[in-house]
């Protein structure tokens, strides 16, 4: 095996073509896209013949495709049954039914903790423990955690929508509320998601005729304290739809979520009608009440990559913090040391990386078309490669290519997508008429890159034929 990859990575094959396919620069010249701004990587997967390398080696943007070198490396690195713990604590002594010194609440960064979950531990702890009254404070410890300084708004503008929430050591649903909108002829009926304790809702969303189109883009979206407003208009024509909001506090969702599972199970409220927090740590003498276990690695990176989920995607980054110094909390530094120490012990040389967040969601980020080729072509060959593949959307069929129409590619190609401002990427494996695999890399950076789609698609067609 070691032979086999040791081949693939040095492989060049001299007789691949640096020209674009005709249908392919037939359909970038129509929407004006130069060649140059295109970076393609084509390699046969069964002898590792190298088909195709145009303008392969520049660093480009390459948007959600590059989850896929974070998922490759947290496969390897955190294997694919890793699990994130968050653990329940307390001081002693419980007595009566009752605990007294108040609940601490220690997370190492689990992405897939919902409000579901929630409910389990709040009945689970009931249960074991005879508890029916947790008193007092509410203590959270993110000491697993010591990321940057984290500005929503600085990547769009929209601090707000959900894919731009940080990843952090204590999370609930992502730290997002859903908003489900679903109107008739006359009104609009909206419902919270969860409902949380002591929110308040202020919406005056009127019902308009337009096409549903980017319905999103017509809300203005601010939460002031309790209060949740949102202001704009809903087409009709968009049926039942559903917005996920980033609620800027993570600590504090928690909390709410805590307070509303427990009430939910015992009937009663830690702290009255108000939730009431604070940072600190696990102590000393403290009793384990309840340990909640995550869905494994596996799970979370075919949920990230089939919805492009960005912070699962900088959880699964942070949590290779540990390969760089297991003593510190994890850091966005840490992160990427671990990566490029992973990089470096294959005996690669991506000197062109530019890492920040290992989601994509980046103006900085880069990486060369050759180099995601080579990933994906050792990745192939791994040992990891079922749960990598089947992460990535099935053209036709799931996730970010659902909607792809070209029924002669249903089935074939496992591809992640990226898609930015002036970005669109695909990569993944690919499987031709005659049964042949390949890997695939296709980047566009440029003005009119969003204008790529039919460049896109003659090209896995392109493929598909050969």
């Amino acid at each position: 095996m070691r032979i086999m990859l040791a081949a693939l990575s040095m492989l060049f094959c001299s007789c691949a073509s640096a020209q674009l396919p005709a249908p392919v620069m037939q359909a970038l010249q129509a929407e004006g896209i130069p060649a140059d701004q295109v970076s393609v990587w084509v390699q046969r997967l069964d002898d590792g013949k190298l088909v195709l390398s145009h303008e392969a080696q520049v660093p480009r943007n390459p948007a959600s495709v590059m989850k896929l070198l974070t998922s490759y490396a947290a496969l390897e690195l955190l294997t694919p049954n890793f699990r994130w713990a968050t653990q329940f604590h307390t001081r002693p002594p419980i007595t009566s039914g009752k605990i007294s010194a108040g609940l601490w609440v220690r997370g190492s960064g689990d992405p897939s903790l919902s409000d579901a979950d929630l409910l389990n531990v709040a009945s689970e702890i009931k249960q074991k423990w005879a508890v029916q009254e947790i008193c007092c404070q509410l203590w959270l410890d993110s000491a697993a955690f010591k990321t940057s300084p984290f500005n929503p708004a600085a990547f769009d503008g929209k601090p707000y929508r959900a894919y731009n929430a940080p990843a952090e050591a204590i999370m609930l649903n992502q730290q997002s509320i859903r908003v489900e909108f679903s109107p008739n002829a006359k009104t609009l009926v909206s419902v919270l998601f969860p409902d949380l304790p002591g929110l308040k809702k202020k919406f005056d969303i009127a019902l308009s005729n337009d096409d549903c189109g980017e319905w999103k883009e017509r809300l203005q979206i601010k939460r002031d304290g309790d209060i949740l407003s949102i202001k704009g208009t809903y087409p009709t024509d968009c049926g039942d739809k559903y917005i996920d909001i980033y609620w800027q506090d993570g600590q504090d969702f928690f909390a709410r979520g805590w307070q509303a599972a427990w009430e939910k199970v015992s009937g009663s409220s830690m702290n009255g009608n108000a939730v009431k927090w604070a940072v600190g740590n696990v102590p000393k003498d403290a009793v384990l009440l309840h340990e909640h276990i995550s869905k494994p690695l596996a799970d979370i990176v075919r949920d990230m990559n089939k919805t492009s989920n960005n912070v699962e995607a900088r959880a699964l980054y942070l949590a290779l913090s540990r390969f760089a110094d297991a003593t510190q909390p994890a850091s966005e530094a840490l992160a990427e040391r671990a990566i490029r120490d992973w990089i470096k012990a294959k005996n690669w040389n991506f000197a062109e990386l530019v890492l920040e967040n290992g989601s994509g969601l980046s103006r900085i980020e880069r990486i060369s078309a050759e180099h995601l080729g080579l990933l994906l072509s050792h990745a192939f060959h791994s040992p990891v490669m079922p749960e990598l593949m089947s992460s990535l959307p099935v053209y036709g069929l799931d996730g970010t290519l659902k909607t792809r129409k070209d029924a002669a590619l249903y089935g074939k190609a496992h591809l992640k997508t990226g898609s930015l401002e002036q970005v669109r990427a695909i990569a993944g494996y690919m499987m031709n008429s005659q049964g042949r695999r390949y890997a695939l890399v296709w980047i566009v950076n440029g003005e009119r890159a969003q204008r790529s789609k039919a460049a896109q698609e003659a090209m896995l067609n392109w493929l598909y034929q050969q």
